[in-house]
């Protein structure tokens, strides 16, 4: 016969024999029921023609073969239903070519009655049903939690219970059970796949999710038909996606994290939804990138069978996205921190990575495998004591290097020749002994090697290296030989070791064009230990003076620093290096010059400047003596220079007499004394000098009289202006008397200087009176010439 049973709601079965054919037979009383003058209800039972010969008696034998697709697609009513339309469509569509099965199904007036099962292959399917009143319905979906690939089973389950809370009232309810059953999951085959995602085996922890939300399932269309329900995201009560714990397993421990999941039903054999292009493309965009933090975890980003200090990195956070190409994950974009920036330059910021395209499809063959998101300023400039002292690098860095750490892709070796083309690599400010770098640096295979080594549990071992770097000439700095730059920085739990030198190399100061001086260097070096001062150690220094200057030479010649042990002074600013050679006195017939010390020291700025070299024949502080006859004085030199010029150049020289006789009866002495001192410094140019007249007499003890003249003159090239200044002091001592009187003349302009300096020394001498002082005072010995004496 040919029947067909709506039964659960909206789904239509054709009933045939469970074995084979669609013989079905009614067992039903012809008539009614009665008894005690009450008449049953209508009820037919439907059952197989035919059953097995083992089937249990009251065994239906019936099979439910699903003939209306589209009634079961049939959107739900406005209150849920324990069959909703994603269990009804995915039931209908695997009982249509192979049917369920039902051990009974009876009719009546009053609703049917229904004891059915289903197993396919990825879907099962129970229903039980009393007079039209679903009381136990069950169903199981297979598939897999995208993106990981793990598979897993979404159970939904309604019973009907007696529920004292509502009176013992019939009630149904629901839970909706997710299980994981394939805990771990192995990495790809596919060399890219497991190079995207740098773990070994992934598993899910947490293995059963209860009492979830109902399954919001999301319809595909496979080109076929009527769309089948195809994926949906596990949710919780509150209506939050369930966060999966994972374990990844590492090299240098397990990565632990929680991800959401997309659980995307494997609807074969209908349909291979697992493999189908279009929809993977579907579920990857609806997936989209997921952020995960961590605490900062070491993770081996490589996984290659011989490490490199750049493929270990401190990860805080994954973003996890889905592969078009299956179910597999990818990590889209990491947030790395770098311990060797951390502990160099204070950089503690947080940085966005990708794996670049040329290492997820050659691998460990490409030695730049990650690229940044931005641009990362690497800068020494102003803290140079973190790179040596004696060179500050400067350059941009766009991606990671398994050997070399942070780079620049713009600033590559050109693959015709193997080198870095360092203007394009280093910024303007990098520098070398205050000299640019990019302008000293040639044959450049690579930037400065900055990569840490973690291991868990202990402090991160920080190496800045950047050895035999060749130097070309560029003003100032000419090479001597094969001048080269050597850079080494280690900083471990140990402590810090930072070495930086540079040999064979000549600076010719101020320029090539106009030599002064000359210094050769077989090495310049800094170093710094743990626990012990920096140390700034000059070998083979070799000094000649240049033009000017040549008259110095006999005392270069005897100057030999190499073996001179240099007082060091280290502050935030700088180092500064000082030498003190004292030098024989000097003596022919009368003239005597003694107390000679040649001072030198070399000051190394950590802010960029350039290195300068300053030399002092004496000081102002300790001028040398020099002597002819009953003439004394004595003076100093002292001189600075950088490869941009004379920096400043300042000497003195005092020259004097004095004589004395003595009467008995009276006694006294007379002296002349002078001096003239010049400084340069940058464009400002002072020359100052003096000279000093007085006497004094003595008679008895009993009148004593002194007469003091000091005239001083100075030239000030900021104004350019002659300025001097005379003081008279006239001290008489009469035993039970005595007085001094002191004449100024102020300060005066004797030339230049132009009308308001002229004013303003003019306001100052008429403010302390001393001009009328010095006119009365002229006027005792010679007639006032008229106009002004200023």
């Amino acid at each position: 016969m040919d029947t067909a049973i709506e039964l659960p709601w909206r789904v239509i079965f054709s009933l045939e024999n469970g074995q084979a054919g669609h013989e079905v037979v009614s067992d039903h009383p012809v008539l009614p029921l009665t008894l005690g003058g009450v008449s049953g209800l209508w009820r037919a039972c439907l059952m197989a023609a035919w059953p097995a010969p083992n089937a249990p008696v009251r065994d239906a034998a019936l099979g439910l073969r699903a003939i209306d697709p589209d009634t079961a697609a049939t959107a739900d009513p406005g209150f849920s239903v324990p069959l909703g339309q994603a269990a009804r469509v995915r039931l209908t569509t695997a009982a249509r070519e192979h049917p369920a099965q039902a051990s009974r199904l009876e009719l009546s007036s009053l609703g049917g009655t229904l004891a059915a099962k289903g197993w396919w292959e990825n879907f099962e399917w129970e229903h039980q049903a009393v007079l039209g009143r679903d009381v136990r319905v069950r169903t199981l979906t297979s598939g897999v939690l995208y993106p990981l690939g793990h598979r897993a089973k979404y159970v939904e389950l309604s019973e009907r219970l007696f529920d004292p809370a509502v009176g013992n009232a019939a009630v149904l309810r629901s839970v909706f059970v997710l299980t994981v059953i394939e805990p771990v999951h192995q990495p790809p085959a596919e060399a890219p796949a497991r190079r995207a995602f740098p773990f070994g085996e992934v598993e899910i922890t947490t293995l059963s999710y209860p009492d979830l939300h109902a399954a919001e399932w999301q319809f595909w269309n496979p080109g076929m038909g009527q769309p089948l329900p195809a994926y949906f995201w596990p949710t919780m009560p509150d209506g939050k996606h369930v966060t999966f714990p994972v374990r990844c397993a590492a090299s240098h421990g397990d990565v632990r994290f929680d991800l959401e999941l997309l659980f995307v039903a494997d609807l074969s054999p209908d349909f291979d939804s697992l493999h189908d292009p279009g929809l993977t493309r579907k579920v990857a965009e609806v997936y989209g990138q997921r952020a995960v933090p961590l605490p900062g975890v070491p993770v081996d980003l490589v996984r290659a069978d011989e490490q490199r200090d750049g493929d270990v990195l401190e990860v805080h956070g994954l973003t996890v996205e889905g592969s078009s190409a299956g179910y597999r994950p990818q990590l889209s974009a990491l947030e790395v921190k770098l311990p060797a920036l951390r502990t160099l330059l204070g950089d503690d910021d947080s940085r966005e990575v990708h794996f670049t395209e040329e290492y997820l499809r050659q691998g460990v063959t490409q030695d730049v495998h990650l690229k940044m998101a931005s641009d990362l300023d690497i800068s020494f400039v102003g803290r140079s004591a973190r790179s040596g002292g004696l060179v500050a690098p400067r350059y941009q860095a766009n991606a990671i290097s398994r050997t070399q750490g942070p780079l620049n892709l713009g600033a590559l070796p050109d693959p015709s020749t193997g080198f870095v083309d360092p203007g394009r690599l280093f910024s303007a400010d990098a520098t070398l002994l205050g000299f640019a770098l990019k302008d000293l640096v040639t044959d450049l295979k690579a930037p400065p090697q900055i990569t840490s080594v973690l291991l868990p549990g202990e402090r991160p071992a920080v190496k800045m290296t950047w050895e035999g770097v060749k130097l070309t000439a560029s003003g100032s700095f000419q090479p001597t030989g094969q001048s080269t730059l050597d850079l080494s920085v280690t900083v471990s739990a140990t402590g810090t070791d930072t070495v930086c030198a540079v040999h064979d190399f000549t600076l010719v100061l101020p320029t090539q064009s106009t030599p002064l001086l000359q210094l050769r260097f077989a090495s310049l070096s800094f170093t710094h230990h743990s626990g012990a001062p920096p140390r700034t150690e000059v070998g083979g220094l070799e000094v000649k003076f240049l033009g000017e200057l040549q008259l110095l030479e006999q005392l270069g010649d005897a100057v030999d620093l190499s073996g001179v042990e240099p007082y060091i002074d280290v502050t935030p600013a700088g180092l500064l290096a000082h030498y003190s050679l004292p030098l024989p006195a000097v003596a022919s017939g009368a003239f005597v010059m003694r107390d000679f010390v040649l001072n030198a020291q070399v000051s190394v700025p950590f802010d960029g400047r350039p290195v300068s070299v300053s030399f002092g024949f004496a000081s102002r502080r300790n001028p040398f003596t020099l002597t002819v006859l009953m003439f004394g004085g004595g003076g100093y030199l002292e001189l600075e220079l950088d490869h941009t010029g004379l920096r400043r150049l300042e000497g003195a020289l005092e020259f004097g007499a004095m004589i004395a006789v003595d009467f008995v009866v009276a006694r006294g002495e007379v002296h002349a004394l002078g001096g003239v001192r010049f400084e340069l410094a940058g464009s400002q140019v002072t020359l100052s000098g003096y000279l000093r007249i007085g006497g004094c007499v003595e008679v008895l003890g009993l009148v004593s009289v002194s007469v003091e003249l000091c005239i001083e003159l100075s030239y000030q090239s900021a104004t350019k202006a002659l300025v001097g200044r005379a003081t008279l002091v006239i001290e008489v001592d009469l035993t039970l008397w005595s007085d001094s009187v002191e004449l100024d003349s102020g300060a005066w302009v004797l030339a230049g200087g132009g009308a308001r300096t002229h004013e303003r020394l003019l306001a100052a001498r008429d403010a302390d009176g001393g001009l009328e002082r010095w006119r009365t005072y002229q006027a005792a010995f010679v007639p006032v010439a008229t106009g002004d004496q200023g």
